[in-house]
């Protein structure tokens, strides 16, 4: 089992964001890292029963109709694509740079691998630059779940420290042959996350599969791989909610005297807590905080159908649900995920109005009969992306807070606030004590 605080750096490359002293069992920390991956593999969605027979699937390399690994097993969710795209018009490569991650660094990492799936199954060793830890991969079989998930069959062997008997005789046999052998450079964390995606799925592989091994490889162990994404919302906020102390999680019992803001558990998590929280502390004392109402985003139009999309949906997904429903249809499926918990977040607030009208704005206007002054409001992750309109809040509520973005904003049509979610339909937002400016 690894260290408890490595556990919670890998969870943080995901965006799971546990409190940095959370009491949480070292057990359940460790099973909430597994549980995290495979919501990154989509496993149920791949294997409703407890193994997989790879022979129950037809070969993804004899079908020539079917596009390359490399192409296929690519994931990004919707908010993701966008940045790529938005950072392509900029003239930027790359906007998931290496080693910054260790989680999109194993996404590359998989990309690589589907390569050597391309190219006549070539080896594959991934290393650090230390060459302290490193992976020995022998592709054995790709098979094909769907056109849009391929699965990558794979014998593997790991060394930490010392290069084993095993990988010597192994390397030996590759050079023998002449394959090409792809290398990836990869970080300790990275193989940390590669590591525990492959035993648990080695244990998911029907015992009757057996595939053929060179003497060189019986003491690898079989597993696969699948294309590994993003977490979906649901799962976000299943692992990040945190409505207790923000220090440790457990069960809070009062908030900041001072801001009221923040919660926890005793005064000594509180004491803990002081360094860090007085910069805002001092910002938020005596800070007016506005409550509003709000709507998910395309629940505006009367009697009209509506094409939901959220930021964490995943594109090159074959069961991607594209969900066409009517309003009150879209309502009865839930408010926003929330995966802030109960402590304070930053928020975009963008007012529409006709000095900033376009398409959007002038569809809003048309189907709503206002003028189209509306409030949009979204987090970096948008995980929370809803409306606020100005005849289902209060007057005044909405005024207060659309005068602040007119008069501290960009513009006079957007702002980033300090928010809190207070409710399944309500968010509480910060008019008076406005963070730095972000870059998102």
């Amino acid at each position: 089992m690894l260290p408890q605080q490595e556990i919670l750096n890998l969870l943080g490359t995901m965006g799971v964001e546990l409190p940095r002293k959370t009491k949480l069992p070292h057990a359940e920390l460790d099973k909430r890292l597994s549980k995290a991956l495979d919501s990154a593999q989509y496993i149920t969605r791949v294997l409703p029963d407890p193994s997989l027979d790879p022979t129950a699937y037809p070969s993804w390399l004899d079908d020539k109709s079917n596009k390359p690994v490399i192409e296929a097993i690519r994931r990004h969710n919707v908010g993701e694509a966008t940045l790529i795209a938005e950072s392509h018009e900029k003239g930027i490569n790359d906007p998931f740079p290496l080693f910054a991650n260790a989680f999109m660094d194993l996404r590359q990492s998989l990309m690589s691998i589907a390569n050597a799936c391309d190219t006549s199954m070539s080896p594959v060793v991934l290393q650090d630059e230390a060459d302290s830890s490193g992976i020995c991969i022998r592709l054995v079989d790709v098979r094909k779940f769907d056109a849009e998930t391929p699965i990558v069959i794979l014998l593997y062997n790991h060394d930490e420290h010392s290069v084993s008997r095993a990988s010597v005789d192994w390397l030996r046999s590759v050079m023998s042959s002449r394959k090409p052998t792809i290398k990836i450079t990869a970080t300790l964390q990275e193989q940390q996350l590669l590591l525990r995606l492959l035993k648990q799925n080695s244990k998911r592989i029907a015992q009757t599969y057996k595939p053929k091994r060179a003497a060189a490889e019986s003491a690898f162990t079989l597993s696969f791989l699948l294309p590994v994404g993003p977490l979906p919302a649901n799962d976000l906020a299943k692992y990040n909610t945190n409505n207790g102390c923000t220090v440790c999680g457990d069960p809070a019992k009062s908030k900041c005297a001072r801001c009221g803001a923040v919660r926890y558990c005793d005064a000594v998590c509180q004491r803990d807590d002081w360094k860090s929280h007085k910069p805002l502390c001092n910002s938020w004392q005596g800070a007016k905080w506005q409550r509003l109402t709000f709507i998910l985003l395309g629940q505006y139009e009367p009697g009209a159908y509506a094409f939901r999309v959220s930021r964490h949906d995943i594109v090159q997904h074959g069961d991607m649900q594209k969900r066409v429903s009517t309003p009150k249809e879209l309502e009865s499926q839930g408010s926003p995920e929330n995966t802030h918990g109960a402590a304070p977040f930053i928020v975009k607030v963008q007012v529409s109005s006709s000095d900033a009208k376009g398409p959007a704005y002038q569809l809003m206007e048309k189907q709503t009969g206002t003028d189209g002054v509306n409030i949009l409001i979204y987090d970096q992750r948008r995980s929370l992306d809803v409306m606020v309109l100005r005849d289902r809040s209060d007057a005044a509520d909405y005024n207060a807070v659309v005068d602040v973005v007119k008069r501290k904003g960009e513009r006079g049509i957007k702002a980033f606030c300090w928010a809190i979610r207070t409710g399944e339909w309500t968010i509480d937002i910060c008019f008076d004590r406005l963070p730095e400016w972000q870059k998102w």
